[in-house]
């Protein structure tokens, strides 16, 4: 996604943070995107290989539907016909599905952010690591949450804090950077 894409998805979600609380007086109206995070006090992600795994028809199991449509022979864990007689679904480095095994995610918090690990393998080669996109769409969309507080009257309800980052990459660097050097850009 380029920068011009985000930029027109900011403005999208823009209109819609000045719109929404228009329609919603009188009318009940959840867009996930911007208002889950709005009742969200941890992140709420899907929980692939964790808590919810993927059976197909042909009795294959896999971490999430991605990974069956996408080189299923190559991204199944395993058949129903083994877990049956075994009690178990082998997942190599299950550890690494887990939030706390998620440097770039585990202080985040854009708790909307459906962190794909699907998605994460596609495009960084691990299921743990978010690609930038991913990151700075989720904060879009965090902040635009951030700016529905006030129009719908909820700040007694809710506080998410002002950032001045979108992708929490950045901020990691900062942290494991040396005092005085300049953290390159990637």
């Amino acid at each position: 996604m380029s920068q011009a894409n985000l930029d027109v998805y900011k403005a999208s979600l823009d209109e819609i943070v000045a719109w929404l609380p228009e329609f919603v007086e009188g009318n009940a109206l959840e867009l996930s995107f911007l208002t889950d995070r709005l009742i969200l006090n941890e992140p709420n992600h899907c929980e692939a290989g964790v808590k919810n795994l993927t059976l197909s028809l042909d009795g294959r199991f896999y971490l999430c539907p991605g990974f069956m449509y996408d080189d299923p022979e190559k991204n199944a864990l395993t058949d129903l016909d083994t877990v049956l007689k075994t009690h178990e679904v082998p997942i190599k480095n299950k550890q690494l599905l887990k939030l706390d095994h998620a440097p770039i995610c585990e202080n985040c918090d854009a708790y909307q952010c459906r962190r794909c690990v699907w998605l994460n393998k596609k495009t960084t080669l691990e299921v743990n690591t978010p690609s930038r996109q991913q990151c700075v769409m989720a904060h879009l969309e965090r902040n635009a949450s951030r700016d529905l507080i006030e129009p719908l009257y909820v700040g007694d309800l809710v506080q998410i804090a002002e950032i001045d980052y979108l992708d929490p990459f950045d901020e990691l660097m900062k942290k494991k950077q040396p005092k005085g050097e300049k953290v390159d850009e990637c």
